[in-house]
């Protein structure tokens, strides 16, 4: 397992990163997603910056319950992007 994400090793769940870009970086949608689909989850890390005057955010989230694969769906068709780190 890589040791840069030792420290959820212990923590339940379907860990993911989430990618977003613009102005969708401050857009509540992740909370709608999470009531849209009974799905729970946990902000394990984040950060926000921005790139040429452009914010662009990531979190790291361990998703629990509900319909996570709708949730994801989702979050790709707000335009963000998801990666997997752990099933």
């Amino acid at each position: 397992e890589n040791d840069q994400y030792a420290d959820f090793a212990n923590v339940p769940g379907r860990i993911v990163r989430l990618t977003f870009v613009g102005e969708r970086t401050y857009e509540p949608f992740l909370t709608r997603v999470a009531r849209n689909t009974g799905m729970d989850f946990n902000i394990l890390s984040g950060r926000i910056d921005r790139i040429k005057d452009t914010p662009y955010g990531q979190l790291i989230l361990s998703l629990v319950g509900g319909n996570q694969d709708d949730a994801i769906a989702q979050l790709v068709e707000h335009g963000v992007t998801v990666e997997e780190l752990r099933a």
